[in-house]
């Protein structure tokens, strides 16, 4: 009986273990399975939270963003989002105490870190309709056609020049003194080098003429008729430009008197080459999703030029306009510079020209001869700018058969236009609007951030919100749970981004 007894005892002791055992099982199975639950909730929770990007954002210009601040309601209002949906995935059993928000990763941060990668991931699809290799192919890489060699080649032609009319003049001097009279209209020996006063006059001088237009507003006298101008005016304050500077190019000095700062002025427009390059994923991305003068995609926007505003970043379309149409002058005018110094035909043209406007002064002829050079490729490039506005192409270099000027071809501009053909060689409005995004650095991100901010807080527009700021735009972030469950607190970290 004694044996029995123990053997009772000892199988109800093992029964209660085993009891004890299952129970601590059974619970610890069940806080796991709860903690699993509550892990599964809170990334559902946080992936319904980044389904809250901003639409308008995505769907126009492809970047996946959050709206930070709730629209204007806090960053509070997310987490109480939160909290309510947690509570709804969970249900009675739980207990969510708090939501708090951490680590988040702003559009903006690190130079606009996260905006550069999603550009970048981006240009993986659009990179074979890039068109960057297509400039560079038609420009041949000649972002500097003005080199110090040609500069050095002029000084030598003007000073060769120079020396020779005044041996021609020492000369002419000499033989006064021995035949002891002056000739009126003696022969120097040297084509074209006295001219009557007479005829000297009827000489007209291209820089008078070119003078009246630049003078009544260059930019605004080659816009096309059919352009509208967006009358709406930037406002830099809450934008993610604000407190940047605002670059602009120095103008060509269009008096064309000084021979020193047109040198300067042909290299103005160069040296873009290699930006080409390492800023493509960017430019490609520009020229898909903005607007320009001659690629109107969207009618809502705030600005009508926006690919304008990216290079000039001014704060009316008129103002960007103008600013753009300087910039492609200061390219084409290095450019037909190069070209006309290399036209025999053109440069003895502008001798003969500076020969009847310098009869008085005949050593002033050299310099002059090239200032009327680079007046008449200013007037090219005008032409050149005229038809891209409209929408032609036009070849980077020039030679005799593609130059369409002469010294009077501001008066009959419209000349030269025929409706734009396949046919035609060489860039576009656009091309050149990517060669000045490709120098404007930094400053086209931020541009870009601007644009999309103000089409996106326009009243009116379909899926715009006007409190959205791209400073609160954030693109992951992290989230602190704290629930509890049976008396049991648990604190589950989530981590969630685009």
């Amino acid at each position: 009986m004694s044996n029995k007894g123990y053997v009772t005892v000892f199988l109800s002791i093992m029964l209660v273990v085993m009891l004890v055992i299952s129970t601590a099982v059974i619970h610890i199975v069940d806080l796991s399975g709860a903690k699993t639950k509550q892990v599964t909730a809170v990334s559902s929770v946080t992936s319904s939270e980044l389904a809250n990007y901003n639409r308008f954002i995505f769907d126009r210009y492809h970047i996946l963003l959050l709206d930070g601040n709730a629209g204007n309601r806090g960053e509070g209002a997310l987490e109480a989002e939160m909290v309510e949906l947690l509570k709804e995935d969970l249900g009675d059993e739980y207990q969510v105490n708090d939501i708090e928000l951490s680590g988040k990763v702003h559009l903006m941060d690190d130079d606009l870190a996260e905006f550069k990668k999603q550009i970048n991931d981006n240009f993986f699809y659009d990179a074979a309709d890039s068109g960057i290799d297509l400039i560079k192919e038609k420009t041949s890489g000649k972002d500097t056609p003005v080199d110090d060699e040609t500069i050095n080649r002029m000084d030598s032609d003007i000073a060769g020049e120079q020396e020779a009319i005044e041996k021609e003049e020492e000369k002419k001097k000499q033989e006064e003194n021995e035949d002891g009279e002056q000739s009126e209209n003696e022969d120097a020996g040297q084509e074209g080098n006295q001219h009557e006063t007479e005829d000297s006059e009827e000489v007209k001088d291209p820089r008078d003429s070119l003078k009246a237009y630049t003078d009544a507003g260059l930019a605004v006298t080659i816009l096309p008729d059919d352009v509208s101008l967006s009358e709406n005016i930037v406002d830099y304050s809450e934008l993610p430009s604000s407190g940047r500077a605002v670059s602009d190019f120095e103008d060509v000095d269009t008096s064309f008197t000084d021979i020193d700062r047109m040198k300067i002025d042909t290299g103005k427009g160069g040296g873009w080459g290699d930006e080409l390059t390492t800023g493509a994923e960017a430019l490609v991305y520009a020229r898909k999703h903005f607007n320009s003068l001659t690629d109107r995609k969207f009618d809502d926007t705030y600005l009508n030029l926006e690919m304008e505003y990216l290079i000039a970043g001014k704060e009316t379309d008129g103002a960007n306009y103008k600013s753009v149409v300087n910039r492609i002058l200061l390219i084409r005018f290095g450019v037909n510079f190069a070209s006309i110094v290399l036209d025999v035909k053109k440069m003895s043209e502008c001798s003969m020209v500076a020969w009847g406007l310098t009869w008085f002064l005949p050593f002033l002829q050299p310099v002059v001869k090239y200032l009327l050079a680079g007046c008449w490729a200013y007037i090219e490039s005008i032409a050149d700018v005229y038809l891209l506005l409209r929408g032609h192409k036009v070849p980077y270099m020039k030679n005799e058969a593609n130059w369409v000027t002469d010294f009077e071809s501001l008066s009959h501009m419209d000349d030269y236009l025929d409706e734009p053909s396949d046919e035609e060689t060489g860039l576009d409005y656009n091309d050149y609007l990517t060669i000045l995004m490709a120098i404007t650095g930094d400053d086209l991100y931020y541009r870009m951030l601007d644009v999309m901010q103000m089409n996106a807080t326009q009243e009116g527009t379909e899926g715009s919100e006007t409190s959205f700021r791209m400073t609160n735009a954030i693109t992951a972030f992290g989230v602190n749970a704290s629930i509890n469950y049976k008396g049991k607190e648990f604190n589950i970290y989530e981590e969630a981004g685009y």
